[in-house]
């Protein structure tokens, strides 16, 4: 829990201003580079994410589950859950996540907007998950953005 409070202390500063994570907002897994356009946001702001496919073949890109999650304290930790529903709806089935997937060929990039939603004080990154041409998970685990923070909400306005 110590490395947990170390990591958070920074958000917490006494200057009135947030100071986010250190680094680049890219981070590239699985071929493909996925990065936010800034390095903080409020709860219930909109992201612009980049995807760029940096492999030698096209990749799938699911529209329906990329998503927000909190980093762990250790990337062992890392052990996101793939969620179609999270863009799509309830009902959403495999045939309907493979008519919104996005072929990327190799080279190209899309830019797309998520709302955050609420989310709590924290240190996030975007998920993008990869698919099969056939709708399948091409990986268990997804791509990701680099870091970015939701700072504390102020105290008084």
């Amino acid at each position: 829990m110590a490395v947990l409070t170390a990591a958070i202390a920074p958000v917490l500063s006494c200057s009135g201003e947030a100071t986010g994570p250190q680094g680049s907002l890219c981070d590239t897994r699985h071929g493909v580079e996925v990065c936010v356009d800034r390095p903080e946001y409020r709860s219930n702001e909109s992201i612009l994410i980049t995807a760029r496919n940096l492999s030698d073949r096209p990749v799938f890109k699911d529209a329906c589950g990329t998503t927000t999650e909190p980093v762990p304290v250790s990337e062992e930790d890392f052990r996101p859950t793939y969620n179609p529903q999270r863009n799509c709806g309830q009902a959403v089935t495999r045939a309907a996540v493979v008519e919104r997937m996005v072929r990327l060929e190799p080279g190209a990039s899309t830019r797309d907007t998520l709302r955050l939603g609420y989310s709590p004080q924290d240190f996030y990154r975007v998920t993008v998950w990869l698919l099969t041409p056939d709708g399948a998970l091409a990986f268990d685990t997804p791509a990701t953005s680099g870091v970015f923070v939701v700072p504390p909400r102020p105290l008084f306005p």
